[in-house]
């Protein structure tokens, strides 16, 4: 009886063990979680109601075509993004406009706090996962991205 008791303290002091080295691991949004390179999904104007998926030619009236492309790179404390824009305009050659920001960030709570090179310019969005997707989103736009 007295080898059961004590496997059994054994066996619960291990478990105590294992649970608190997993404890921070378990937040899926720590830093070291959201590290990698996330592609974007979809792009939504929110004042304007229109969703477009990333990487399909949308027409946007008057046979304005356009295809939006992205990615989201995070380290633990930075984070680079870019935002590449190809317009299609009847009688003209196709342009693309990219737009890369980079700086830092924090996360406390459901919140993204970035800070951007350059400008210092600060701001703040609401920042979730599902699986492997992440969403940003405000009350203007809402970007969904999955992770590579």
């Amino acid at each position: 009886m007295k080898r059961i008791i004590k496997a059994l303290t054994l066996f619960v002091l291990f478990a105590t063990c294992i649970s608190w080295m997993n404890c921070g691991d378990d937040n899926p949004l720590a830093p070291s979680s959201l590290a990698g390179t996330w592609n974007l999904v979809s792009f939504t104007d929110k004042e304007d109601n229109v969703t477009v998926n990333a990487g399909e030619a949308t027409d946007i009236g008057g046979g304005i075509i356009f295809t939006v492309t992205g990615s989201l790179v995070l380290t633990e404390t930075r984070y680079t993004f870019t935002l590449s824009i190809t317009f299609s305009i009847p009688g003209l050659p196709p342009a693309t406009d990219t737009e890369t920001s980079t700086g830092t960030y924090s996360i406390s709570g459901s919140t993204l706090t970035i800070v951007e090179d350059g400008t210092g310019e600060t701001e703040t969005i609401n920042i979730s996962t599902s699986g492997d997707r992440l969403t940003l989103e405000d009350d203007e736009v809402k970007l969904v991205f999955e992770k590579q």
